[in-house]
């Protein structure tokens, strides 16, 4: 299968500017600094090649003699953020330019999709059941948009009941390419990094994909099924220029711009995520990001990561003459061979780095650097590797923060990193939430080195608080997948087992490479989690041939739909599962649509205050909110009962009967269990003020005097797997 990233490629190189330009390179982030220093040592013939990039100016600069300077253009304005394309070879003298005060590009955040299983699958998150907020709340009149990688246009998963698609815009920022009408997004038929990617696909189908039936009757359906969808495909892949986070802003502002001109309500899923840092290098990207979200009826949700259950810092103490921890290079993770480690540290205080073998008992290669030393430094070997120098900057404190790198160079599970803090005062590492993790080191091998804690393992841009960040629950650890191309031919079934990988204390709890809080500056995340272990969702048709083999062994159906013949793939559609913060992500987006249909005006403040009134609580023995779950598991149905207020009217539950089925045809209200009742049932129907509006002994109940509207219903029978309370609307 084609690697889905490069990024770690370039990071060796240096991250200075030129000498005339040290002032201005405290005005750039530390990735387009970088950049800027391949250029200045000779490592790239810029003149001709652009970059898109954010900016600020000082209030009153003439943006258009800029403009003409600098050979600027502008993209998109969003408050006092400005996003721009220019030649790189201009980004250097601009930053000089008293009229500028910021200045910043970063790689590319990555798919927050756990590929330590690879391609999984599962029963849908609501196989089985519609759920009665669904049936009420279906995310009609809410936009539902997906940034991300790898898009299939023409899936069923997102058609309506007339086979029109329910894409209503579509832009694909790696080509420069906007589609306004269904007609073209049909047209254009998928992104252009559809051949080998299938991320963004996958996530829209849990978030807002319509009802689709495979070739057994089996249903799947995404939460928002009636939801209009906008899709941004940005670039998940390393670009010529190592960094192309503007394409994400750039995404978030044009979805809720379309929102915008149609008066809706709109909420956008980023299953991506790039790593946190001591120095912030987004202060752009987060500002444009408040300024999206200051107006009412818009959110963003948020992957947390998966990197849980690693420790990503260590901290040497004041007291301490020395500490540190080891860095341990293993293939459990993703990423678990690259290096990628942040030092915050005094210019005084030493830095020393040993590579040595996995019980840290042999000397490879050692290296000693002062803080003030290592400023001037770009690369430094280590043994036989090599090592990249970013200076990422000082912070107010007067702590300078450095980045370690391996690049692209890989370490094996042999070998380990014993990093080590010196010198008066306290100091810290921060491993990079997509790189190898930490790891205390025994004492009977090196003292004083088992300083490594667990948690801090949340991404960017996952840990802002102006952000709905999700983490994943595993309801599913064991499931049966196809294991060939094609599942309608037949096949051998294949038994997944996640049990020992993804399971901290069984089902229904957080799954082990759920990335936990605190963030690096103490604050509590994630927000909520939701099912991300084995879900099963739309697979992208478009996957070329040698991809889809890859894939194939992890399909879990396809679809009774017409066959379709693509290039050299001809076949139906098929359900495909994944695991990770990726797919629990747009569980959530999608129920904040079905949330934004009761009420269009709800801010990420108020769907906070829903889910601490409402989320399913996994753990007992902790308080909520924590830095594992936040408030806890998102609940749908009590989140609606709360933002409707039924919540409040008595004898009106805020659960759903877990073995009782609603059906509404027309006006007549009927229910259905799944085991004989000895009870007689009682069926209440209440509007949403709290009137008792009808009443019934009995299954089925006629309302065809009621107005149209939503209310509550409430069934009771004796039996607590059969009593609870839906929504309906006539």
């Amino acid at each position: 299968m084609k690697k889905l990233y490069s990024l770690m490629v370039g990071l060796m190189l240096s991250a200075s500017l030129s000498a005339q330009n040290v002032d201005a390179s405290q005005k750039v982030s530390p990735a387009l600094g970088q950049l800027l220093g391949q250029q200045t040592e000779g490592r790239r013939a810029a003149q001709a090649e652009q970059i898109e990039l954010l900016a600020k100016l000082a209030d009153g600069a003439d943006e258009d003699a800029l403009a003409r300077q600098y050979g600027f253009e502008i993209l998109r304005r969003i408050g006092q953020v400005l996003v721009l394309r220019m030649p790189l070879s201009q980004v250097a003298p601009m930053a000089a330019d008293e009229q500028v005060v910021r200045l910043e590009a970063e790689r590319m955040p990555r798919p927050m999709l756990d590929q330590v299983p690879q391609l999984i699958g599962s029963d849908r998150v609501n196989t089985g059941s519609q759920s009665a907020g669904i049936q009420a709340y279906t995310g009609k009149g809410v936009v539902v948009g997906i940034v991300d990688a790898g898009f299939d246009y023409i899936n069923p998963m997102f058609r309506d009941s007339e086979g029109k698609t329910r894409i209503v815009w579509a832009a694909d920022y790696m080509k420069n390419k906007t589609y306004t009408t269904r007609d073209e997004v049909t047209t254009a038929m998928h992104s252009s990094d559809a051949s080998y990617m299938a991320h963004g696909t996958h996530v829209a189908g849990i978030a807002a994909g319509s009802r689709v039936n495979d070739i057994n009757d089996v249903f799947y359906q995404g939460m928002a099924p009636e939801a209009d969808i906008a899709e941004g495909a940005i670039d998940s892949e390393i670009g010529a220029l190592g960094i192309n986070s503007a394409q994400a802003i750039m995404a978030f502002n044009d979805i809720f711009e379309l929102a915008a001109k149609e008066k809706k309500p709109c909420v956008i899923n980023f299953s991506m995520g790039d790593a946190m840092s001591f120095i912030n290098s987004h202060k752009l990207h987060e500002e444009a990001i408040r300024t999206l979200l200051s107006e009412p009826g818009r959110a963003i949700v948020v992957a947390s990561g998966n990197a849980g259950g690693t420790s990503r810092v260590a901290y040497k103490p004041e007291t301490a003459a020395e500490a540190g921890c080891g860095v341990w290079f293993n293939d459990y993770e993703q990423y678990g061979s690259l290096l990628g480690i942040e030092v915050k540290m005094k210019p005084q205080q030493t830095l020393r780095l040993r590579l040595t073998n996995s019980s840290y008992s042999t000397n490879k290669g050692e290296v000693s650097y002062t803080g003030t030393e290592l400023e001037s430094l770009t690369t430094l070997a280590l043994g036989t590797k090599n090592i990249g120098i970013v200076k990422r900057g000082t912070t107010e404190d007067g702590y300078t923060v450095f980045y370690l790198t391996g690049g692209s160079s890989t370490y094996t599970t042999a070998e380990r990193i014993l990093v080590t803090l010196q010198g008066e005062g306290d100091a810290w590492i921060y491993a990079d939430a997509l790189c190898a993790q930490l790891e205390n080191v025994p004492a009977q091998y090196v003292a004083g080195h088992d300083t490594a804690q667990e948690g801090f393992s949340m991404t960017w841009p996952a840990q802002m608080p102006e952000v709905i960040t999700v983490g994943n629950i595993a309801h599913r650890l064991k499931i049966v997948t196809m294991a060939n191309k094609y599942a309608s031919q037949g096949g051998v079934a294949q038994p997944t087992d996640l049990t020992e990988m993804e399971s901290t204390k069984g089902e229904g709890y957080l799954a082990r490479s759920s990335s936990v809080g605190p963030t690096l500056d103490g604050a509590m995340k994630p927000d909520v989690c939701a099912p991300g272990v084995n879900i099963v969702s739309a697979q992208n048709f478009f996957i070329d041939d040698d991809t889809y083999y890859s894939l194939a062994a992890w399909d879990m159906a396809a679809l009774d739909t017409e066959y379709e013949s693509w290039g050299k793939i001809s076949g139906y559609f098929h359900m495909m599962a994944q695991t990770g913060t990726s797919m629990s992500a747009p569980a959530v987006t999608g129920t904040i649509a079905l949330w934004m249909q009761a009420d269009p005006t709800l801010t990420t403040e108020r769907i906070k205050d829903i889910m601490a009134h409402s989320c399913r609580q996994p753990d007992s023995e902790l308080t909520y909110p924590n830095n594992q779950y936040g408030y806890g598991e998102i609940d749908a149905f009590k989140g609606l009962c709360y933002i409707l207020g039924v919540s409040k009217i008595e004898g009106v539950s805020t659960h759903q009967p877990q073995q009782a089925q609603f059906q509404l045809n027309g006006r007549q209200l009927t229910v259905q269990f799944a085991t004989t009742q000895n009870d007689q049932p009682t069926l209440r129907v209440y509007s949403t003020d709290g009137r008792l509006v009808a009443t019934t002994q009995g299954t089925s109940i006629d309302l065809s005097g009621l107005r149209q509207g939503v209310y509550a219903v409430q069934l009771s029978t004796g039996n607590s797997q059969t009593t609870g309370a839906t929504l309906i609307r006539l």
